[in-house]
């Protein structure tokens, strides 16, 4: 293998299938490879996680490992850890920045006790936009100001625990309608309007000592007509000549519609590293780093990707890996931080008594093909804690007719479900959503009495609830906050 092999390998991240480490992984990282990030599909529980780690350490000490961790619903580690992380929005609005810092510790010190040591978070979009599909409870909040000042706490608590933190997605994703899932997001702020909201996080998490920072596929118009990801405008002279940020700049996952569906995955790793990238992400199970390190290599040979921003790429990374192996770590708190937010959260609302057979109608966004929640929605919850509980999850789209009746009977079967009991009506990015506001009025028409609604997205949710109907807001879907909310509602 030649110093440019390594090189190469060293300038990827990548995803696998499974619960162990397959033997191409094994060689691909005794050869170099930059980083492995964790998916839900590589956790069993918490030993096996451990066992996974140290073997794939086994092959090279100084392999990073990385995982999304950001809290909220989606939680990769949900077998691994009985205490998931806050949803950012609500630790944004609880405004405590000692209670994010020790949020953030202790959900850090959990990965470090796993062998994981680059926490991909926090999320420091501003989330402007209310019609955003895939930031919302990620994003600490509205303003550059609430991100700003929380984003440095939980970069400051990450450290506490001796990891890497990962602030994202440069320059921001908050002001979008479109998900970089499937499909390119554009903004068209001018320059001055992104220095002052979307950038402004990113300074103040770089200020903190940010380890890495991920970028956004979106194109940025005022800056280049390329996604961020692949912009050396972006990358190079944005992030890196001009907020000075010296760590790994990693992209966001390769295989995302917004880069594929006009290139190569390959094509992609090859521009992205070209354009500043450190790491070039491919999260999917089926990655292939040896052929992947082929295609950076031969494009070097190309003479499209020059030999020394491969071997500076590289060794931002492994300058990053040889820190980690050098920092202290404090110890976890032991789900301390979300139990004192789901306490926050019930002293801060009124909630009425409903008893302990609530039905319960959860109306809740779509399953997302990047991940899933880690609870099957409220009725679970509502159920576990008061077994006369129970109801149901529409999840997706469920229409209604023009005469605002409903389209199919999902809908109207959970309203004459609901007869008769106390009705709690879940609610979730409600203000984005155009069925799941026309559900939740056809249902408070239909249960005018003894109703609660619960606003388990974004809070701005609460402006759809009439006056007269009791309401609160959980500002996203941690379990240990909605166990907490269902024992408030069924004493």
């Amino acid at each position: 293998m030649t110093p440019l092999d390594r090189d190469a390998a060293g300038a990827l991240i990548v995803g696998f299938s499974g619960t162990t480490a397959p033997d191409e992984l094994r060689r691909a990282v005794a050869d170099g490879l930059g980083a492995v990030i964790l998916f839900t599909r590589n956790v069993a529980d918490a030993e096996q996680v451990s066992a996974l780690t140290t073997a794939l350490r086994a092959e090279r000490p100084d392999l990073i490992i990385a995982i999304d961790h950001e809290g909220g619903e989606f939680s990769h580690l949900s077998p691994a850890n009985p205490w998931p992380l806050a949803s950012p929005r609500v630790l944004g609005d609880l405004g405590d920045l000692q209670l994010t810092r020790a949020s953030a510790r202790d959900a850090a010190a959990t990965l470090a006790g796993l062998g994981i040591d680059l926490m991909l978070a926090p999320s420091v979009d501003v989330n402007s936009n209310p019609a955003n599909p895939i930031i919302s409870t990620r994003s600490f909040g509205t303003t550059a100001d609430v991100v700003s000042r929380h984003g440095v706490a939980f970069v400051e608590g990450v450290h506490d625990a001796g990891i890497a933190a990962c602030p994202k997605h440069f320059p921001g994703h908050g002001d979008v309608a479109v998900d970089s899932h499937t499909d390119l997001p554009r903004v068209d702020r001018t320059i001055e309007q992104v220095k002052a909201v979307e950038l402004a996080p990113f300074e103040a998490t770089i200020a903190a000592g940010a380890d890495v920072v991920m970028s956004a596929h979106i194109v940025f118009s005022a800056y280049d007509d390329q996604p961020a990801t692949l912009s050396h405008r972006v990358l190079t002279g944005l992030l890196r000549q001009e907020l000075g940020f010296s760590g790994v700049i990693t992209t966001d996952a390769l295989e995302m519609q917004a880069i594929t569906r006009h290139r190569s995955i390959e094509d992609a790793a090859v521009a992205s590293i070209a354009a500043g990238a450190d790491l070039a992400m491919i999260a999917v199970g089926t990655a292939d780093p040896q052929a992947l390190t082929a295609r950076v290599v031969e494009a070097v040979g190309a003479g499209t990707l020059p030999a020394e921003r491969v071997a500076d790429a590289a060794a931002r990374v492994r300058a990053l890996a040889a820190s980690l192996g050098q920092r202290s770590r404090l110890p976890g708190l032991d789900g301390a931080p979300i139990r004192e937010v789901a306490a926050r959260v019930i002293a801060g609302q009124s909630f009425p008594a409903l008893g302990a057979a609530p039905y319960v109608i959860d109306l809740t966004q779509g399953l997302h093909p990047a991940w899933n929640p880690y609870f099957s929605g409220l009725p679970e919850i509502f159920s576990r804690v008061a077994p006369g509980a129970d109801g149901v999850v529409l999840r997706g789209e469920h229409r209604m007719s023009d005469a605002g009746e409903p389209e199919n009977d999902a809908i109207a079967e959970a309203a004459k479900a609901a007869q008769g009991r106390p009705l709690v009506i879940a609610v979730q990015d409600a203000v984005r959503t155009p069925w799941m506001r026309s559900a939740l009025e056809h249902l408070l028409q239909g249960h005018p009495d003894d109703v609660f609604v619960l606003c388990t997205g974004i809070p701005e949710d609460r402006a759809l609830v009439p006056a007269d109907i009791a309401t609160a807001t959980t500002s996203g879907r941690n379990v240990i906050v909605l166990e907490a909310v269902a024992r408030e509602l069924t004493r």
